[in-house]
């Protein structure tokens, strides 16, 4: 159960980081963004064990 809620909660974020990564006008928020999308992936990365 755990796994389904962090799984979703990593996803969302990912998601909605990744739209303002285009989405953004400037530059240093656009990278900022970058990162946050970094660690998400990297969060569903560590649910799959890898």
């Amino acid at each position: 159960m755990f796994e389904a809620i962090a799984f979703y909660f990593f996803s969302a974020i990912l998601i909605a980081s990744a739209v303002m990564v285009i989405a953004a006008r400037n530059p240093v928020h656009s990278v900022l963004f970058l990162i946050l999308s970094f660690f998400n992936a990297a969060g569903l990365f560590v649910l799959l064990g890898a």
